[in-house]
Formats: C-alpha cells, structure tokens, sequence
C-alpha cells in the first residue's frame, strides 16, 4: 500500500499583505516538489525559512520534500518539535507517523496515529493510516474496520473508500467494492486513481453476474453474507437478498435461450441497472432497506439523468466502447457533466450503503 502524504495547500503571506520574497519562494519549492525534485525544494525552502523562521507551515513542506528525497530521519527531527501545532492538525500527527512507517518502526507509527487520532477523532486520514498498519501487518479485517470507520469520521475523505472498493474486490463480498468504489468516484472524479477505480466497479459488477446461468446467476456477495437474518426479523429478507432477488429479475431481459453472459458491455451493464431502479423503487424497497447510495441513483433516475451518469461512472471499464458513446452523444455527455457539476452527491454526513449502518 502506497504511502499517503498529501500536500497541504497553505494561505500565504500574499493574502493579509503584500507579496514577499518568502511568497514566491514557497512557489517556486512547491514547484519543484510537483515536479518530484525534492533536493531543489529542500533548497528553497531553506531560503524562505530565512525570510520567515520557524514558520510552521514553511517547516511541514520541508519536512514533506525531506521524506520524498528519502531522509526520513532529518524530517523527524524537523516535524517532531512541530507536529502538535495547530496550523497543521492531523497532518503533523500523519507525517511523523508515515516517517516511522517507512522506518518500519510500526510501535512509533502507531503510537503518534493514535495520538492524532485522540486529539482529531475525524480525521479520516489518520482513520485510513491505522487501517494501513494492519492491512500490510495482513490483518485486513481489522484494516476495513479502520477504512469503514474513517468513512464516518470524515465522510468527504476519499483514500478510505478507495482502499474499502480495493480491499472487498479481493473477497466473495464484491458488492461492497461496487458501492464504496461508486462512492469514491463521487467524490475523487478526475486523477490516476479515478480510472482505475472506475474501471474496478465495472469489473465488479461484471463478475458478480452470470446472466443465464440457472444454477447461481447472481454472485454479490456469499452466501454467509446473504443469509444473515435481518435485524427486524420475521420472513423479511435481508437487504442482500433483496438486492439479488431484484437484480436477478432486472436481468430476465438480457437473457437469451441457452446463453450464459458473463461480460456485459456497459451498455448492457446501464440498462440492466435501469431496470433495478426503477423496480427497487417501484416495489417500494427504496424505503424498506434504506440506502444512500441507492437513493441518490434513484433521485438521479427521477432527474433524467441516470443513464448518463452511468455512462460516467464506468468510462474506463471498456475505453473503446465508451470513446464511441462519446462520439455519437459528444454534446449530451458535455451537456451532462456541466449539470453533474452543479448537482454531486454531497458527503456532509455518513453514507450507509448497508454495510455496519448504524
């Protein structure tokens, strides 16, 4: 698992006064560590600490360009006297925290997440670190507890439904990849990990399904999974099979006699989702297994915008064919995201999409 240093975008000088040589020195390191040449940054920064000494801010981004020119020790000597400072807030407690990491010093990594932890309880970041400690420690299941809980803690952080999306694409729960990787993608829309994980989602989606096969044509989820009573009781089914039972009816349409689909095209993967909605809606168990994620796909399908939003979300599961959607429907799909833009799904809250709700 990657490491995951993030670089905080600091205010600068420039807005409570006018522009200083510290200024544009902080840019021109800033520069430099975009471009990935962290001895030149190094360098600058040292000027501009001579500008402005014992600047918080100034000292984090050099410490930053220490540890991307791997001289781990010298950042933890630079952040440790500085990680507590207010100006930084969980950042400090992670960046001290990823130098041991790497150090594979794990007892001290762990010990400053959790400090961080104590004082930022929603830190989603510092949720996603500890999680990374038990996932390379191969205690994935504590990992995805950590992941699930920082998507609580902080639900507008993106890395913990990115390593959630990845983690349940490994196991027979490949429903929950779908869905965390659906969230990610609403929130994380354009970088490297965007296309993977939209590529991801599609696959997941592709090998839960087995259209026409009349022994075990839905394949979401185990079947330990799909058999927990739910939690009300009775002869309701759980929301699992509830999701299986009205896919395995959306998809009555694809079939065709004596053929088993085990890809579809994202246009077969669309309209089969189309018709989901609509009759997860329609027989009312949008209100009886409630669901974030399901809900926002339905207010989308009543906006007239749910084909298109698909078209979106799975854009890098099949590149060929989704260049020649583009082709033919450029102005639509343009006309689209501008809309898109001005109407996400917001992460102010939690989202439960059935997995430990609350």
């Amino acid at each position: 698992m990657a490491l995951a240093i993030v670089l905080a975008p600091w205010p600068t000088f420039a807005q409570t006064r006018e522009l200083t040589r510290a200024d544009s020195l902080a840019r021109e390191a800033m520069r430099y560590m975009d471009g990935n040449l962290p001895q030149s940054a190094i360098s600058v920064w040292d000027m501009a600490l001579q500008e402005v000494p014992g600047y918080v801010p100034f000292l984090y981004e050099k410490a930053v360009a220490l540890v991307m020119a791997e001289r781990h020790r010298e950042a933890i000597d630079l952040v440790g006297p500085i990680y507590r400072d207010s100006l930084l807030r969980d950042r400090g407690y992670q960046l001290l925290g990823n130098c041991y990491d790497i150090l594979e010093d794990t007892a001290s990594a762990r010990r400053y997440y959790e400090e961080g932890i104590k004082a930022f309880p929603n830190s989603g970041r510092l949720h996603f670190e500890i999680g990374q400690l038990f996932y390379r420690n191969n205690d994935r299941d504590k990992a995805q507890k950590w992941w699930l809980a920082g998507t609580r803690a902080e639900p507008s952080f993106a890395t913990n439904y990115y390593w959630l999306a990845k983690f349940f694409s490994e196991t027979r729960e490949r429903i929950w990849s779908a869905f965390y990787g659906e969230l990610f993608l609403n929130i994380e829309r354009n970088s490297p990990r965007t296309r993977e994980i939209s590529k991801l989602v599609f696959d997941m989606w592709n090998l839960s399904m087995r259209v026409g096969d009349s022994t075990d044509p839905m394949r979401f989820c185990s079947d330990e999974a799909r058999e927990v009573p739910d939690h009300r009781g009775g002869s309701m089914m759980s929301f699992l099979e509830a999701f299986e039972f009205t896919m395995a009816q959306a998809a009555q349409t694809l079939l065709t006699k004596d053929t088993v689909l085990t890809r579809l095209s994202i246009e077969q993967l669309i309209d089969l989702r189309y018709r989901f909605m609509r009759a997860w809606t329609s027989s009312g168990k949008d209100t009886i297994y409630p669901n974030d994620l399901l809900t926002w796909n339905s207010w989308m399908l009543k906006q007239g915008r749910f084909k298109d939003y698909l078209w979106w979300l799975y854009a890098y599961g099949d590149k060929r064919e989704m260049n020649l959607f583009f082709r033919k429907n450029a102005d639509r799909y343009d006309t689209f995201l501008v809309w898109f833009a001005e109407n996400s799904l917001l992460f102010d809250k939690p989202k439960c999409v059935g997995l430990g709700c609350p």
